[in-house]
């Protein structure tokens, strides 16, 4: 047995890479190969050569792959997003046939369990298996699918978050899931929330299996005072806190950009930041110092100002 790891990267996110790479092999259980197929558009030789010799000392094939450009061309992006955000929905047709299974992962988390255990999940009878958004629970939240009536979906239809997902290779392909997230892509541009996990949602409505939600916590909400997710069990999540899997440091708040953010786990991720970079430096500007003091002292009672910051740029867009 082989595990395949798959992500996407770019320069931005050479430092947490390696960092996840770093936790990853902290909670290994044991010997079993893995190669990780990363795909890249911009990264330096030094970077690439930096990863390559991370992967490789901790025994882990490395295989490059680059953006399928021609097929990125003239996709919709707006705000922080970036073309590149789409590699991942071609992902899984591009990798050599022998490979039925595989885990995509983004390249803003940190393990906190083995990745033999996640790789072991059953997903018999879905195309992928992925956890719950807890920030975005239903295709009817305010960053869920705008045209999920038009879709034929009901409101309380679960949203999966696409920072982690198991993908069975042969159903991918054989319910042709990349080009049709595209299509969607392309037929709702103006009503896209969160672009290519809007068109996976869409897609894969009914063929994904839950994961256990401690494999994918959103880094900076879960178990925070100000959050109260809604449409997730309070005993699921009790339970995912108590034994986490992996933290998805999601959204604008990452703990490499900004120290002493207010997630329970931002120690933790400092911590392995400073084992894999030692001589790494925090900016300290005033968007810097305020974006973190405002997370760790003043988002407790300004949450609701976010929310609804979230559903009026939804429908100003």
């Amino acid at each position: 047995m082989r595990i395949h790891l798959l992500s996407t990267i770019n320069q931005n996110y050479v430092v947490p890479f390696r960092v996840m790479v770093h936790s990853l092999q902290t909670f290994r259980l044991g010997t079993t190969p893995i190669t990780w197929h990363v795909f890249e558009s911009d990264l330096s030789a030094a970077d690439k050569l930096g990863i390559q010799t991370h992967l490789e000392s901790a025994a882990i094939e490395i295989n490059w792959h680059g953006y399928a450009h021609e097929r990125l061309a003239g996709l919709p992006i707006w705000g922080r997003a970036i073309v590149g955000m789409y590699q991942r929905i071609f992902v899984p047709d591009v990798l050599p046939e022998a490979i039925d299974r595989m885990i995509y992962l983004d390249g803003d988390l940190l393990f906190l369990d083995a990745i033999e255990t996640l790789w072991n999940t059953d997903i018999s009878g879905a195309i992928i298996g992925a956890v719950q958004d807890a920030v975005v629970p239903y295709v009817s939240s305010p960053l869920g699918l705008r045209r999920y009536r038009e879709l034929g979906y009901q409101r309380t239809d679960p949203y999966f978050n696409a920072g982690v997902f198991i993908v069975d290779r042969d159903a991918w392909r054989e319910h042709r899931v990349g080009e049709k997230a595209i299509d969607y892509v392309h037929r709702y541009e103006r009503s896209i929330n969160l672009a290519d996990q809007d068109a996976l949602n869409a897609v894969l409505h009914d063929r994904w299996r839950r994961l256990d939600d401690r494999w994918n916590i959103i880094g900076s909400a879960a178990g925070r005072a100000h959050f109260r997710p809604q449409g997730i069990d309070a005993s699921r999540m009790t339970a995912a806190l108590r034994e986490p899997g992996i933290i998805h440091f999601a959204g604008y708040l990452k703990p490499w950009l900004y120290d002493g953010l207010g997630s329970r786990w931002s120690g933790a991720y400092t911590t392995a930041l400073f084992e894999v970079f030692p001589e790494h430096r925090f900016e300290r500007t005033l968007k810097t110092l305020s974006t973190a003091f405002y997370d760790r002292h003043l988002r407790t009672c300004l949450y609701p100002l976010e929310r609804l910051a979230w559903r009026t740029s939804r429908h100003l867009r």
